[in-house]
C-alpha cells in the first residue's frame, strides 16, 4: 500500500525544512536531490530533474509529492512537466511550490503546471509562495556579504516570507485534506523594501549593507556573463517584474490559517540567520 511522500529538492534551502516537518510528523518520507547531500532525518535518493528515467522510481509506493523547482538555473517547464505527468498517471496527490502571482499570464511557466493540477481531477494544493527571505543567505549571500545588493528593481515592496513558514504549510498540505483543491498565498506578515531590508541586516550584523537598483540591461548582462541562456534570463528578469508592480507587496493570512501561527518577521529571520550573513 502506498503511503509515503515523496519530496523532491530534499536537500536544498525550502525541501530539506519540508522534509524535517514531515519526519517530525512521524511521516514515512522518501527524499529525493540532485546534490548528492545528505540530510539528517532522511536517507537521501539521487533524483536529476535532467534525466526523465529516474523520475519513475521514485514514485513507487508513494501516495503524495511534494513539487518544487530547485535552485540550479534549469527550464522549468523541462524540469518539471515530467514529474507532472507522473503525478497525473499514478495518481498521487501533489503539493506544488509556484511563485506569487503565476496567473498574470497563461504562459507563465508556473501557471502551466499549476493548469495541469487544476485539471487532473485529482487532489492538489498550490502554494504560491513570494519572494523568500531565505535568498539573502542563498542567491544574495555573497552580494550581501560584500555590502551591497544590486538589483534590477525600485523601492517596491515585498512582503519577504521565510523559508521555515513555508514548509510549514508545505507540511500541512501533505499530512491534511483541509487545503485540497485550494491555491494558498504565502508570505511574510509585512510588506518592505529593499532598502529597508538591508538596513535591517546591517543593525543586526554591525555590518554596513546597501541596497542599489540597476538597469535591467545591467543584470541581464551580468547573468549573461554567468552562463544563463535568453530564455532564463528573461524568466529572472519577470520575476523582478512582481516587485515592480506591486504585487510582491501583498500580506496574506494563509500561512497561519495553514499552521496555526502568524509568519515570522523579517527581523526575526535575519536575527536567527545572522551568521549567514557576516561570513569569515
Amino acid at each position: 500500500m502506498a503511503d509515503s511522500i515523496l519530496v523532491l529538492g530534499a536537500t536544498g534551502t525550502i525541501g530539506q525544512l519540508v522534509v524535517s516537518e514531515l519526519v517530525a510528523k512521524g511521516e514515512t518520507v522518501k527524499a529525493a536531490a540532485l546534490d548528492g547531500q545528505t540530510h539528517p532525518d532522511a536517507s537521501v535518493l539521487r533524483f536529476d530533474y535532467r534525466d526523465p528515467a529516474s523520475i519513475a522510481p521514485l514514485f513507487e509506493g508513494v501516495d503524495r509529492v511534494f513539487v518544487l523547482m530547485p535552485s540550479a538555473p534549469l527550464d522549468v517547464i523541462a524540469a518539471l512537466m515530467p514529474v507532472m505527468r507522473h503525478v497525473v498517471d499514478r495518481k498521487v496527490k501533489a503539493v506544488l511550490l509556484s511563485t506569487i502571482a503565476a496567473d498574470v499570464s497563461e504562459d507563465n511557466p508556473y501557471r502551466r503546471l499549476e493548469l495541469v493540477l487544476e485539471n487532473s481531477g485529482l487532489p492538489f494544493v498550490i502554494l504560491r509562495a513570494n519572494w523568500f527571505a531565505d535568498n539573502f543567505r542563498t542567491v544574495w549571500r555573497d552580494a550581501v556579504r560584500t555590502g551591497e545588493l544590486a538589483l534590477p528593481t525600485d523601492e517596491g515592496l515585498i512582503s519577504f516570507v521565510d523559508g521555515r513558514d513555508v514548509a510549514a504549510a508545505a507540511a500541512t498540505a501533505l499530512t491534511s485534506s483541509d487545503f485540497d483543491g485550494q491555491t494558498l498565498v504565502l508570505t511574510g506578515p509585512a510588506a518592505l523594501p529593499l532598502s529597508r531590508a538591508a538596513e535591517v541586516m546591517s543593525h543586526v550584523t554591525g555590518r554596513p549593507v546597501i541596497f542599489r537598483p540597476i538597469a535591467i540591461a545591467d543584470y541581464e548582462a551580468r547573468l549573461a556573463a554567468d552562463g544563463l541562456p535568453e530564455k532564463l534570463i528573461a524568466e529572472r528578469i519577470a520575476e523582478f517584474d512582481t516587485i515592480r508592480g506591486g504585487k510582491a507587496s501583498i500580506v496574506s493570512p494563509a500561512v497561519e490559517k495553514m499552521t496555526g501561527r502568524p509568519p515570522r518577521f523579517f527581523e526575526t529571520f535575519v536575527k536567527d540567520h545572522a551568521t549567514d550573513f557576516v561570513g569569515i
